[in-house]
């Protein structure tokens, strides 16, 4: 590899890093179209995803979920945003991190949560020329997986039913300036539009389940 090239792709890494604000899982539910009349406890997620996940795949690329690049633990972020966005958007009558003579328990395990911010591998062909192209156009390869599952027992510790949702990516990004000026790393805001849809998954479950939950509370 020349010495050119081998500045120009520095170059394209540090570009990647300058635009890593630290990440925060968020969800952007809409209002749910039923409330379940329960109120729960959520119990802190668990986080079972492997290792890996946090860790940069290469020289090239950025875990978004690695310690340096958020907010906080994982499991900590992950459990806050799901009692935000739950809260805000009514899926239940009442959730809390506290447990308050609670309906229901919310528990859960995340199998999988990462993102990963990478130059395309097609751009580290030797070439100063594409190295040029690649310094002034930026493209960044984006790929992740969320994977949830969560359950709602009784408060007596009896499971009413596992609901899980998934949702991955893989895709290349080119660079937009207005896009890219965002106060929100775009990546980030990918990575949270797929924990959007995993959340979303389970919630459709759970809402389609709430007449066999509260005859469950009954028994």
């Amino acid at each position: 590899m020349t010495r050119q090239l081998s500045v120009l792709l520095v170059g394209c890494v540090m570009l990647l890093c300058s635009g890593c604000v630290p990440y925060k899982p968020t969800l952007h539910l809409e209002e749910s179209p039923h409330t379940i009349p329960a109120k729960v406890y959520l119990e802190p997620l668990r986080d079972a995803s492997p290792p890996g996940d946090k860790e940069d795949a290469s020289g090239q690329s950025l875990s978004q979920t690695s310690a340096d690049l958020m907010e906080g633990d994982l499991t900590t972020l992950v459990t806050r945003a799901i009692l935000t966005d739950f809260r805000a958007t009514s899926v239940f009558q009442s959730i809390s991190p506290e447990r308050e003579n609670p309906d229901l328990v919310l528990s859960g395990t995340i199998h999988r949560f990462y993102g990963q911010v990478a130059l395309p591998s097609w751009l580290l062909i030797p070439g100063v020329k594409l190295a040029v192209q690649a310094f002034w156009g930026i493209v960044q390869g984006w790929e992740g997986d969320v994977d949830l599952e969560l359950a709602l027992a009784r408060s007596d510790g009896q499971v009413l039913n596992t609901y899980r949702g998934q949702a991955r990516y893989q895709e290349i990004a080119q660079h937009d300036h207005q896009f890219w000026s965002m106060p929100l790393y775009p990546a980030h805001a990918r990575l949270n539009r797929a924990f959007t849809d995993a959340v979303s998954q389970i919630r459709e479950q759970m809402l389609r389940d709430r007449d066999v939950l509260m005859a469950g509370l009954r028994k």
